[in-house]
Formats: structure tokens, sequence, C-alpha cells
């Protein structure tokens, strides 16, 4: 019981932190959807890609992040009439954590 209310629990919370305002869907460009890879340091553990992906998830435009502590990686895709590279780095950095650059390695996003 404490296993299914522990995955139940961690289900509502990334469905809440993934939620996207349906009108803001509504004015995005497909066309302009671009995905980002970035190397990212500082981040030690899922709460760490959890403040990460919140602070990204924020920026109007963005329809999609993933970010991994052990990868030191973080993958946005996002409109790009809406934003910009620069905004997502000032995001992460403003929560504490340095973008590096492009990330190195390839990652197979789903």
């Amino acid at each position: 019981m404490k296993k299914f209310l522990a995955v139940f629990t961690a289900g509502l919370l990334f469905m809440a932190c993934n939620q996207t305002n349906q009108s803001e869907k509504a004015n995005l460009d497909v066309a302009a959807i671009k995905t980002i890879e970035l190397h990212v340091t500082g981040m030690t553990c899922e709460g760490c890609e959890n403040t990460v992906m919140k602070a990204v998830n924020e920026l109007e435009g963005v329809t999609e992040s993933m970010a991994s502590y052990t990868e030191e990686l973080t993958v946005v895709s996002y409109d790009t009439t809406l934003t910009n590279t620069e905004a997502i780095t000032a995001a992460i950095e403003k929560v504490g954590y340095t973008v590096e650059g492009p990330a190195t390695k390839q990652v197979l996003v789903e």
C-alpha cells in the first residue's frame, strides 16, 4: 500500500509540474519548435532536476523539458517565437545551476 501511495503521489506531482495552460498551447507555432540540449552542472539529486525543470517550464513558449543530474543534462523544447536559449539559460542559472553550454552527449528524447 505504501508503494502504491508513493507511486500515485509521484505521478500526481509529475502531472502537476508538467501541465501547460491550454491558451498558451494555442499560441505556439509548431513550425518554430526547437529542442536544445544543455550541459548543466551543480545538480546533485532529483530535487535539483525538478527545480531546473520547474524554472524552465515557467517560461512562455516552453513545451517540454527534462533534466538529469547524473548526465549533467537538460533538454528543452520551446517555441522560438516566444523564448530563446538565452532566456532558458538565465532561468536555469537564476535557480543556482551553471549552464556550461551545449551538451556534448547525444540523447534520445521521447
